[in-house]
């Protein structure tokens, strides 16, 4: 069996028809997950919009299920977090749809600066020219490279990033004891041991068209900004790029030929306001100081003179000395729940304030006279 706190999240997300706003409901209102899964009646579902039968159906078998799913990710090296897990990425706590819960087979960093990069399955030669030269461009001054495992342009994003010496992140739209596209499969081994693999469907869930456009919501939900290298004007990747908007992230377009079909979808969003990109320094120009700043350039560039949030303020404050402090610690001295704590703990590495060190600790780093943000 997983262990004992992951027990009530894996209960209620294998559960049938419940997503991630339907999961954060009952959160609300039972405050425990596994109580609702195994005890709340047919009509208390009913009226979240869930069909009660199903779920009571369900039940019998529902703790050997979740013994199942943990067997089966253990077998996989994947790694099972919560949404209240410290390790959960910061920028998808923010969302109100989070994935309640998210699978990783790699590494997932919080302090890191990502960018995805999609479009079309049916890429041109130059979309493919394209995504692996931007791709490798910006990985090579040390931004993940974000997309979705697919063909065409996501797979050359992947290879450009890999090529480069970097590491990307591939969020699938199957659960991780699939593979699809079958092809991909040596890729996806390189980007298991350089990045990671991410997904919120369970291991054995096979790839389903509804499972994209919900895919795609993560991949622009990781990633400070989003750029569409290649696609039509129905491309799914228009999808990802209106998630990125919802979410107040930056998103840019590749324009392509103006008499190719799978440029199309490009230059509408270059009409209604994304910013045109023609090589990797035109984007990083349009990521916050609090990304491009901390990229691997001279030290005085990776110096970020914004001013902390009164959250990162609060944090720094808990770091006695340079002494490392356990993110468990962190968590119980916050004057704030877990997502709160994450979303400050990236600030604060992000800005070079703080560093992350491996079990879960961190340590503050010397400040230096006359560098680093003001503290107001």
């Amino acid at each position: 069996m997983p262990p004992e706190r992951l027990i009530p999240w894996l209960a209620l997300h294998l559960l049938p028809g419940i997503g991630p706003l339907t999961a954060r409901r009952v959160v609300e209102l039972s405050g425990d997950p596994l109580d609702a899964a195994l005890n709340w009646s047919p009509s208390a579902w009913r009226e979240l919009g869930v069909d009660g039968a199903k779920i009571v159906e369900k039940r019998p078998k529902l703790l050997d299920e979740i013994a199942n799913e943990w067997e089966a990710a253990v077998r996989a090296n994947v790694s099972i977090l919560s949404r209240d897990d410290p390790d959960y990425p910061p920028l998808l706590a923010e969302l109100p749809d989070a994935p309640l819960v998210l699978y990783v087979r790699g590494s997932l960093p919080a302090a890191r600066v990502r960018v995805a990069m999609v479009g079309s399955r049916r890429s041109t030669f130059y979309g493919k020219f394209a995504a692996g030269r931007l791709a490798a461009g910006l990985a090579a001054v040390g931004v993940e490279i974000v997309s979705g495992g697919a063909r065409g342009i996501d797979t050359l994003s992947h290879r450009g990033a890999l090529d480069a010496g970097g590491t990307t992140v591939a969020v699938m739209g199957n659960g991780l004891g699939r593979v699809y596209p079958p092809e991909n499969g040596s890729l996806f081994e390189k980007i298991a041991e350089n990045g990671a693999l991410v997904s919120e469907f369970p291991m054995e869930m096979a790839s389903h068209p509804e499972n994209f456009p919900q895919r795609n919501r993560l991949i622009a939900g990781l990633s400070a900004a989003t750029v569409i290298v290649e696609a039509a004007g129905r491309s799914g990747s228009l999808i990802t790029a209106r998630f990125a908007l919802e979410q107040g992230r930056e998103v840019m377009a590749v324009p392509g030929r103006i008499d190719s079909e799978q440029s199309t979808g490009c230059h509408r969003l270059i009409q209604a306001g994304a910013k045109l990109v023609q090589s990797p320094e035109e984007i990083l120009e349009e990521l916050s100081p609090m990304y491009r700043n901390v990229l691997p350039q001279s030290e005085a560039a990776q110096v970020d003179d914004t001013p902390l949030t009164p959250d990162e303020l609060a944090v720094l404050g808990l770091f006695a000395g340079h002494d490392e402090v356990h993110v468990d610690i962190l968590a119980d001295a916050a004057p704030f729940g877990i997502a709160r704590l994450q979303a400050a703990l990236f600030g604060l590495a992000v800005r070079r304030r703080i560093d992350p060190l491996q079990g879960g600790y961190y340590v503050a780093r010397p400040r230096v006279p006359g560098h680093g943000p003001q503290e107001r």
